[in-house]
């Protein structure tokens, strides 16, 4: 997996005028040699900071430090994102100036959904664990019928105490298995509402730039809707660690 810079150096293009810079350099004239590297450092640079390149390698970066069950959530969001960043690249003048925050809040919204998947992976880890180490349902039942007939005060208070225990432990995990399941939902119900801000800036990109500023604001505050979602769910799970 390349990064945006190492792409830019490698493409096509850019190490060929680099060794035209040398060779005209000692061939032709010194002067060109200082010339072509600026224009070569130009041509690298503006690979380098293609939007497009930068989300692809975030993606597959982000991606591999994600659990199994939220790398598909994420990937689907950012797949919504570059398909809205795809629709917004056409724009021109008015139309792309008025735009051109919109990009900004959904860059923002996909950075806050890689930031909750990978909170999200401590919980998964504790659900996963406590189910497949141990029965607590049947650890529960044999250690209730083990307080039937003991009579003996301190025997009987530490069951009870390690009874207890139990049952906060098996609460906190069907708690922590209700906010992966809600989590999971919301981020498969943003892709979709992802989908329908795309279909909006298609519509009203046809309307011409008076009508894209006056609807604009809208879909900004949709965007912060799933961004204000996105943080109470983060702040859910930090309640739980």
């Amino acid at each position: 997996m390349r990064s945006p810079l190492v792409t830019a150096l490698f493409h096509s293009l850019n190490p060929a005028m680099l060794g035209i810079s040398i060779l005209a350099g000692l061939v032709a004239a010194w002067w060109l040699f200082p010339l072509g590297v600026i224009l070569w450092i130009v041509m690298v640079a503006r690979i380098a900071g293609d939007r497009r390149i930068r989300m692809d390698f975030d993606m597959q970066a982000r991606s591999g430090t994600l659990s199994t069950r939220f790398q598909e959530s994420y990937s689907r969001v950012v797949r919504s994102q570059m398909r809205i960043f795809n629709s917004l690249m056409s724009a021109s003048g008015r139309t792309k100036t008025a735009l051109d925050p919109v990009q900004a809040e959904i860059e923002q919204l996909t950075k806050r959904v890689y930031n909750l998947c990978r909170q999200m992976t401590g919980p998964e880890n504790f659900v996963k664990v406590s189910k497949m180490n141990t029965d607590l349902e049947g650890e529960r039942a044999l250690l209730t019928l083990s307080l039937e007939g003991v009579t003996d005060p301190i025997v009987k208070r530490e069951k009870e105490e390690a009874l207890q225990a139990l049952d906060d432990r098996i609460r906190k995990m069907k708690k922590v298995s209700t906010l992966l399941d809600r989590v999971e939902a919301q981020l498969a119900s943003m892709s979709t509402t992802m989908d329908a801000i795309l279909a909006d800036i298609i519509r009203i990109q046809a309307l011409g730039g008076a009508q894209v500023e006056k609807e604009v604001p809208d879909i900004i505050r949709q965007i912060r809707a799933q961004a204000r979602q996105v943080e109470e769910f983060a702040k859910e799970a930090a309640s739980l660690s």
